[in-house]
């Protein structure tokens, strides 16, 4: 029975770690960037200047799209529409733990993905941190 029990339990590791999927709504928590030598949170800077973007939802959807959704955060509409627009293209293509973010031609950026609990984080090989949570 001992070996049972800990068979299983491996095998819930390995699906929490390997059988997440990024598919989902999402809400973007932090984006730590670094800058001139300096780290920094590009999204509280963000907020504190348009604190209606915390209510943006990021769609990552099972068709490969990858969308913003700005339509119920209150922000202004042309601010909403410039950004929708910015996503209107976006792809997502996940390799193991690459996921890459981009248009069809395969220009974009490539993250690799980690998950925890309802969190999903993104890291860059230019060291940005962009972590988000599960809706």
């Amino acid at each position: 029975m001992n070996n049972l029990s800990f068979l299983l339990l491996i095998l819930s590791c390995l699906n929490s770690t390997y059988g997440q999927s990024p598919v989902g709504n999402w809400k973007m928590v932090s984006h730590m960037a670094t800058y001139d030598g300096k780290t920094f949170d590009a999204h509280a800077a963000l907020l504190s200047q348009r604190p209606c973007a915390s209510k943006i939802v990021y769609r990552i959807t099972t068709d490969g799209n990858y969308r913003l959704d700005a339509s119920d955060s209150g922000c202004d509409e042309q601010y909403t529409a410039i950004q929708e627009r910015l996503y209107s293209k976006t792809l997502w293509k996940l390799d193991g733990t690459k996921l890459f973010i981009g248009g069809k031609e395969g220009i974009g950026n490539t993250y690799t993905v980690t998950f925890s609990g309802n969190k999903m984080i993104w890291k860059s090989e230019y060291g940005d941190v962009i972590t988000y949570q599960k809706l």
